[in-house]
């Protein structure tokens, strides 16, 4: 006997034995049910940004901003960024969370959301993506997504993007925001995976 059941972690197979036994496995994506729902949005940088000298409030790479009276939660999937040019000096590249704070995000240039399930552009609701973006206070570096070299370019002709799969494991509340900085000045284009929930 065989079935399936989908729950809120995707698809799960269960599957019975004549011995009473019972063998339960994963059946889809790990996020399929999540997709789905139609729920899910990748935000991406299509230009470079500039960043400046370690965690600043004025020059993030790419923002997340969770607008005041939203009623959603961001729960964060994955990051991601790389560079094209050769950085002026050696960088850590971070992932840097803002905190709630009762000053909203300066709405600068909005980022390009795609929606997983439909391929429909468009942010969703209560939710900024920014390629530019002014934030209320410097953020805390949350994670490092790699580090930058002074290498030309030449000199690496495969360049791996620095990202980090966070699965869920850091959520963004309403008057928060997420960015991705760097300690030194840089370059980059980002991207991210996220899904939105009610609160």
């Amino acid at each position: 006997m065989e079935f399936e059941i989908r729950g809120p972690n995707g698809l799960v197979v269960p599957k019975g034995f004549l011995d009473g036994s019972m063998q339960v496995k994963q059946g889809g994506s790990e996020f399929e049910a999540a997709v789905d729902r139609g729920n899910v949005y990748h935000l991406v940088a299509q230009a470079t940004v500039v960043t400046q000298a370690g965690l600043s409030a004025t020059t993030p790479a790419l923002t997340i901003a969770n607008r005041a009276g939203s009623g959603k939660r961001v729960k964060l999937w994955y990051t991601g960024a790389m560079t094209l040019v050769v950085n002026s000096a050696v960088l850590a590249v971070l992932a840097a969370y803002g905190r709630p704070h009762q000053t909203p995000v300066v709405e600068t240039t909005p980022g390009v959301f795609i929606n997983a399930k439909t391929g429909d552009a468009g942010a969703p609701p209560g939710i900024a993506g920014l390629i530019v973006a002014t934030l209320p206070a410097t953020p805390v570096a949350v994670g490092i997504l790699g580090a930058g070299m002074t290498d030309a370019a030449v000199d690496m002709p495969n360049l791996a993007p620095w990202f980090r799969w966070w699965n869920g494991a850091l959520h963004i509340p309403e008057q928060a925001n997420f960015s991705i900085q760097t300690s030194t000045a840089g370059t980059l284009f980002c991207d991210y995976i996220f899904e939105v929930v009610d609160a």
